[in-house]
């Protein structure tokens, strides 16, 4: 069953429009939020969904197949999160839903954070600079 859950998420990951995993500059007003959020990719990067071959374990050993996604962080802490925090991460469901896409598990164990800039490198990163994504899409259609 999982496995099946894993093929289905690449498969969305495969889905979804181009300016999902576009790393935009400005900000965008997205009903029905008033204030504009920023205006960045909305899920990871998607690098490919790899699945061993028939005969490639053992005998009695189980492989499992692989998703490649861009690493974006922990999942939130809804607690620690200020209201901009908490409309981005609206705002990128709300982007979903605009592209008529549903997640149906939407929690905040699927929205990952991390601080600064994700495409730039470690030290570079500033703290009070946080990037939201969306992840687990084996149940979203």
């Amino acid at each position: 069953e999982g496995d099946e859950h894993l093929a289905r998420e690449a498969r969305n990951y495969q889905k979804f429009p181009r300016h999902f995993f576009e790393h935009w500059s400005g900000y965008n007003i997205i009903p029905p939020l008033i204030d504009p959020t920023p205006a960045l990719a909305v899920v990871p990067q998607f690098y490919g969904y790899y699945v061993p071959e028939e005969g490639e374990a053992a005998e009695g050993e189980y492989l499992s197949p692989i998703l490649l996604i861009e690493d974006c962080g922990v999942p939130v802490e809804v607690d620690d999160l200020d209201l901009d925090d908490r409309n981005e991460c609206a705002s990128l469901l709300y982007r979903m839903h605009d592209e008529g896409w549903l997640h149906n598990s939407f929690f905040p164990r699927n929205i990952l954070m991390q601080h600064g800039d994700i495409s730039a490198w470690p030290v570079a990163r500033k703290i009070e600079d946080r990037r939201f994504r969306i992840i687990d899409f084996g149940r979203s259609e």
